[in-house]
């Protein structure tokens, strides 16, 4: 699964808010995927509609699934998105901290693939 450069922004605005990390943890780590908006508002202690909320914006991003038994809709994260994402953070980190050769002209910089045709 490749992560398109235009949804970084939507990551880093996704994860800067401590409740989601914290929402995106449980989930992460829960192996049973058993977990409803009711119990995770128990668990991290605000509103089940701020939970919706957060939920919301990681599903935009294609973080968080949902499962749905009957009448119930459980929650987790889909890991393979969750690992593409992971990579793409450590390449832009690495990316940035290489010395760059080419005076910002090579296909790395984000100069040039902002101005590249889709």
């Amino acid at each position: 699964m490749r992560i398109v450069l235009g949804d970084l922004p939507l990551l880093f605005k996704a994860l800067k808010d401590p409740t989601r990390l914290i929402l995106l943890r449980l989930l992460m780590f829960n192996d049973e995927d058993k977990l409803k908006v009711i119990d995770l508002a128990e668990k991290i202690g605000i509103s089940q509609p701020a939970i919706t909320q957060h939920i919301k914006i990681l599903k935009e991003l294609n973080l968080i699934k949902l499962n749905k038994e009957h009448n119930r809709i459980f929650y987790y994260v889909d890991k393979t998105r969750y690992k593409s994402y992971q990579k793409a953070l450590n390449s832009i980190l690495e990316i940035s901290s290489m010395k760059c050769n080419f005076d910002g002209k090579c296909d790395e910089c984000p100069n040039n693939l902002r101005n590249k045709p889709k």
